[in-house]
């Protein structure tokens, strides 16, 4: 909610259905950069595949030994009545 109400106070516009994952990756691929000391993939892409635990507004993200979104989730939404209804959480 806050990464929301953030969002609108800058941009006066509302949040894109995929913004906070794209947010959650581009800062993940930051972190990994910094803690690399580099922006030369060679250097921060075995720092970013030990990723384990990073908070982001999504949840807190890691990846397994194959580089997979560890606890990643699919959910799924329906429409009824013009009111937006959860159908399922997949993972």
């Amino acid at each position: 909610e806050k990464f929301k109400t953030d969002f609108k106070k800058k941009f006066n516009a509302d949040v894109q259905i995929y913004a906070p994952y794209v947010y959650d990756a581009t800062m993940v691929l930051v972190d990994a950069m910094v803690k690399a000391g580099s922006a030369d993939p060679a250097k921060y892409l075995p720092v970013l595949a030990k990723t384990n635990g990073y908070k982001g507004v999504t949840g807190t993200i890691a990846f397994d030994e194959k580089g997979d979104v560890k606890n990643g989730a699919l959910t799924l939404f329906t429409y009824k009545g013009g009111n937006r209804e959860q159908i399922a959480v997949v993972r």
